[in-house]
């Protein structure tokens, strides 16, 4: 009996931790395509801005809106990027003093109060993008909503991010190998 417990306990972490990396790697997708999206689409709106300017000496109006909406979508995209990474501004000197069981419940801890907030962040944001609903961009006729929307799909990967931390940190030997930055990695 205690192995048939012990072996499902094994395949039950081993499903979550499969279903941690799957997340991890959903998220990672995710947020690349919305930054790199974003920048591309701003960068050819304004492009275009620029060349109708210079053919034509007059504004076409909506290439200068889409920054407006498409600006906070390249932010949070990166955000999740950077927490995805491990690549957060982090105060490491606690770390050195308390070991590693200390770290690993100070890891955890820290994991379990980012996903709490950014998740209930995520479940106010829902007010504030009603709110903003009415709120229309002249020339493109698109809601303000829109933009508002970014950090509620970015607080959710980030609360995302944090509980597949948490499972990656209770997997581990090391806690604070989880998502330590690589600087080999980076260039």
């Amino acid at each position: 009996m205690a192995a048939h417990i012990s072996s499902s306990a094994a395949a039950s972490g081993g499903v979550i931790a499969v279903a941690a990396k799957w997340i991890d790697t959903l998220i990672v997708a995710i947020s690349t395509v919305v930054a790199l999206t974003a920048m591309v689409v701003m960068f050819l709106s304004l492009m275009a801005e620029v060349v109708a300017r210079y053919i034509t000496n007059q504004s076409m109006g909506w290439p200068t809106e889409i920054p407006n909406l498409l600006f906070p979508w390249l932010i949070m995209g990166g955000i999740v990027l950077a927490a995805q990474r491990g690549q957060h501004i982090a105060v490491t000197a606690l770390q050195s003093m308390i070991g590693r069981v200390g770290n690993r419940v100070l890891v955890a801890g820290h994991q379990v109060l980012i996903a709490v907030a950014f998740l209930y962040l995520a479940w106010v944001g829902l007010d504030v993008v009603e709110i903003t609903g009415s709120e229309i961009y002249p020339m493109t006729g698109i809601t303000a909503k829109w933009a508002y929307l970014s950090l509620i799909v970015g607080f959710v990967g980030l609360g995302l991010t944090a509980l597949t931390t948490l499972v990656h940190l209770l997997r581990a030997s090391d806690p604070l190998a989880v998502r330590a930055q690589q600087i080999e990695e980076g260039v």
